[in-house]
C-alpha cells in the first residue's frame, strides 16, 4: 500500500489541494475588495502565506520516501508514514475550504463576534 507511486500520488493531490485553496482565497480577496468588506481571518491567511503550506507536502514526501528506502524501517512505521500523508491531505482540504468558505459559514459568539463579521451586522 506505502509504495513509492502512491506517495507520490497522495503528494501531490496535497499540493493540488493547496493550490485550490490559494486559488480560492484570491477569489475571496477579490469579493472582499469589490464589496468592500474585511476578508475573513483564515482566508487571508492561505492567501497570504499559501506559498509556505507546499512544504507540508515537500516536507512529508522527502521523509516518507527516506523512510521508504530504509532497510532497517519496520513495515509498520512505513505504513504509519504513508497514514499520516492521508491525515495531512484530509487536514489540508479540511482548512482549505473553510478558510474559502469561513465568510459564507461564519460562526461567532455574542455581540462582538456579530460586530466582527465581514457582512456586518443584520
Amino acid at each position: 500500500m506505502n509504495s513509492i507511486r502512491n506517495i507520490v500520488v497522495v503528494a501531490v493531490m496535497q499540493i493540488g489541494v493547496l493550490v485550490a485553496g490559494v486559488l480560492g482565497a484570491g477569489l475571496v480577496h477579490r469579493h472582499a475588495l469589490n464589496a468592500g468588506v474585511a476578508m475573513p481571518f483564515p482566508a487571508l491567511m492561505l492567501y497570504t502565506y499559501g506559498l509556505m503550506g507546499f512544504a507540508i507536502p515537500i516536507v512529508w514526501s522527502v521523509v516518507t520516501l527516506t523512510l521508504q528506502s530504509r532497510a532497517q524501517v519496520s513495515d509498520e512505521v512505513k505504513s504509519l508514514m504513508f497514514g499520516l500523508g492521508v491525515v495531512v491531505l484530509i487536514a489540508l482540504g479540511v482548512f482549505v475550504v473553510y478558510a474559502d468558505m469561513a465568510s459564507v459559514f461564519y460562526i461567532g459568539f455574542g455581540r462582538d463576534a456579530l460586530q466582527a463579521h465581514p457582512l456586518g451586522p443584520e
